[in-house]
């Protein structure tokens, strides 16, 4: 969404973004965009008293305001604020409607429903338009529960056009990673997450790895839920710990130097509303 603001500056709107982030958190460093960092709310599940006195103050200095994301606080502090009023607000769910969820974790998905009739059904009801970043996502949005309503728009999205290259960022990747070298690396670019399928591009490569001693298999991303370990428990069980190689997130000109040098993208997702990653790689030339 950070690319999408940027988009709508140049064109010449005012955009401002409120989070729930200490104000000294590191990603904000290089933010050009203002950025309203409020600290964190309580728990998962973000509830912020801060949130709603910087709604009180400065909620009628907006024309549009737009949420990304659902089940948590700032949702429902929007739609508390601004539903029946003039200034309309706009809900991105970012695939977190998809019925995948459903059927994988059932008993998180009956948690919801506790919460769904008094919240979320309501914020996506009363919002001025629930935008979908594809035709499938919207489609399939309407699957997870029964109780639905929503003014449904699809707005796909788009990547920034990738930087010039130098023979300098060219080598990185290679220079941080040196035993790829005489390899033909695979890359994969995301979260170490079930729902990206990691697993399977692992046994998918090891099912070609002997008849293709040169490729090698790379994992790039952050290990949010501790994953790693399995898998690379299982790269191991398969003895190919040479050849997958777990760099961690990458960013920055040595995630633009990967994409270089990559050979191939893969995305084995069970769900993806809009793959950002597919775009970036394209845009850069990599077959996917």
């Amino acid at each position: 969404m950070l690319t999408l603001s940027r988009a709508l500056v140049r064109r010449g709107h005012d955009v401002e973004i409120v989070v729930l982030d200490p104000p000294d958190a590191k990603w904000l460093r290089a933010i050009e965009l203002r950025v309203h960092a409020l600290g964190r709310g309580t728990g998962f599940y973000g509830y912020s008293r801060g949130l709603d006195r910087w709604l009180r103050v400065h909620c009628d200095t907006y024309n549009r305001v737009i949420v990304n994301g659902l089940w948590q606080y700032p949702g429902l502090a929007v739609w508390r604020r601004f539903a029946g009023t003039r200034t309309p607000y706009f809900v991105f769910p970012h695939g977190m409607l998809d019925p995948w969820f459903k059927r994988t974790y059932p008993l998180k998905h009956i948690k919801k429903w506790f919460y769904w009739p008094w919240a979320e059904y309501r914020i996506l009801r009363d919002a001025a338009a629930v935008i979908y970043t594809s035709e499938q996502e919207r489609l399939e949005a309407r699957q997870s529960f029964w109780l639905y309503r929503a003014n449904e728009k699809v707005s796909p999205l788009g990547v920034e056009p990738p930087l010039p290259t130098s023979a300098a960022v060219n080598a990185l990747f290679f220079n941080k990673f040196p035993q790829l070298r005489q390899t033909h690396p695979v890359l994969f670019l995301g979260r170490l997450h079930p729902k990206k399928g990691c697993d399977l591009a692992i046994e998918a490569f090891a099912a070609v790895a002997r008849e293709n001693p040169t490729i090698s298999l790379v994992l790039a991303g952050p290990d949010q839920i501790g994953w790693q370990r399995e898998l690379s428990g299982r790269v191991r069980q398969l003895g190919l710990d040479s050849r997958v190689i777990f760099t961690g997130m990458l960013e920055g000109e040595l995630k633009q130097s990967a994409l270089m040098r990559a050979d191939a993208f893969i995305l084995p997702s069970h769900q993806e509303n809009f793959g950002m990653a597919v775009v970036e790689a394209l845009a850069i030339g990599v077959p996917v």
